[in-house]
């Protein structure tokens, strides 16, 4: 059934909603926009009138305001476009960055694809380290080998996040700056702008979780041009989205390493199970002098006579490498024949001697000491 004018579709389940117009519209900014050209249209057409019977020089001084005014008109609508291909390549950029392996990647090529999308001659990429900031990695337009002095020079002298400097300002009120001068400027790192013979920049700072990381630094010294406002926006678009982005890339380089050690733990656990489980048979049908016992022990708990566990005693040794295996309190208990109370008293005191913060971290430790044992003698346990 089609819609007319004044009528809601049939069997809509939107809800009660205002009948369509037929002659719906535009936006109030369009609207407005619309109105204004008519006016101006009106007053042209009254300015032409007048200058027929004026002066030949008004008439023409007229007739220049109109042509001056229309230049005025296309030269805003092509800085308008030329600000939203920034920002269309400032989002490809950011969608690269993404892309790449892991978070270090990321810091290497950012200010390069900071300088290309926003179209400026060189770029920082600073990390905040206490109250320093340190040079990660720079980026200069078609100079490579100016790129590695000016990165060399800045790691030899990171600077000072005083109170009275810009960026410090920038940490305090979360957001970017364009300075337009700075030879003289009492606010700037003196020494890195005249290192780098910076005379206008912007930074923009990286604040993935509200705290600020780090910056983004960015000029025009090769064109040469002054820094502007929408420099300055522009750079802090791509700094925000870069520090989502190495944010996303941190986390999933930490799921990525937790993945591993979690491998490497079940892979470990596999190894002792099974040998525990070939000891019990050879303590089924050994003969009674004790020797598939022994070798229950020693596959469990190998002697350590250096090391990290050196320190703990044959039971405690006992009960990481249940712990190692993944063993709870409880179970802990029932494979020693002692209570959980206990089970629980040597947990605690492995942890103080291991420095260990949990039993996760325990674990580790007992199976990253298997392995060094695994490579010095050729074998996952001692021989029994």
């Amino acid at each position: 059934m089609e819609q007319t004018s004044g009528e809601s579709t049939s069997g809509s389940i939107a809800g009660n909603l205002p009948a369509w117009p037929a002659n719906p519209p535009d936006s109030p900014a369009s609207t407005a926009r619309a109105a204004l050209d008519d006016e101006l249209a009106d007053l042209e057409e009254r300015i032409g009138q007048l200058a027929d019977d004026a002066d030949p020089a008004l008439a023409g001084a007229l007739s220049d305001l109109g042509n001056l005014h229309e230049r005025r008109h296309r030269a805003t609508e092509s800085l308008l476009r030329d600000r939203l291909e920034v920002l269309a390549r400032v989002h490809e950029a950011l969608a690269n960055l993404r892309k790449m392996p892991d978070t270090d990647s990321m810091i290497a090529a950012a200010p390069r694809h900071a300088g290309e999308s926003c179209g400026f001659d060189r770029a920082v990429l600073y990390r905040v380290r206490g109250r320093e900031l340190v040079a990660e990695s720079i980026w200069v337009r078609d100079d490579p080998e100016g790129s590695d002095r000016m990165l060399a020079f800045s790691r030899e002298h990171p600077a000072l996040l005083a109170s009275r400097v810009l960026e410090t300002e920038m940490v305090r009120r979360r957001r970017p700056m364009a300075i337009q001068q700075v030879v003289g400027n009492p606010r700037i790192f003196a020494e890195l702008a005249e290192a780098y013979d910076t005379r206008s920049y912007v930074a923009a700072p990286i604040m993935p979780e509200g705290r600020v990381i780090g910056f983004l630094h960015a000029d025009h010294r090769l064109k040469p041009r002054r820094v502007d406002d929408f420099d300055r926006d522009s750079l802090w678009a791509f700094a925000e989205g870069f520090g989502f982005a190495v944010e996303r890339s941190q986390l999933t380089d930490r799921l990525r390493a937790q993945g591993q050690e979690l491998r490497r733990l079940l892979q470990r656990t596999e190894a002792v199970v099974a040998e525990y489980l070939d000891a019990e048979v050879e303590l089924v049908t050994g003969g009674s002098d004790g020797s598939g016992a022994s070798r229950v022990a020693s596959a469990i708990v190998p002697a350590f006579g250096n090391g990290e566990l050196a320190d703990l005693s044959k039971r405690e040794l006992e009960v990481l490498a249940l712990l190692g295996g993944g063993a709870s309190n409880a179970s802990i208990a029932a494979r020693l024949f002692i209570t959980e109370d206990t089970a629980k008293s040597h947990v605690k005191r492995i942890l103080r001697k291991l420095g260990a913060a949990n039993r996760v971290a325990a674990a580790t430790i007992w199976i990253r000491n298997q392995q060094q044992r695994v490579g010095i003698h050729g074998e996952s346990f001692p021989p029994g």
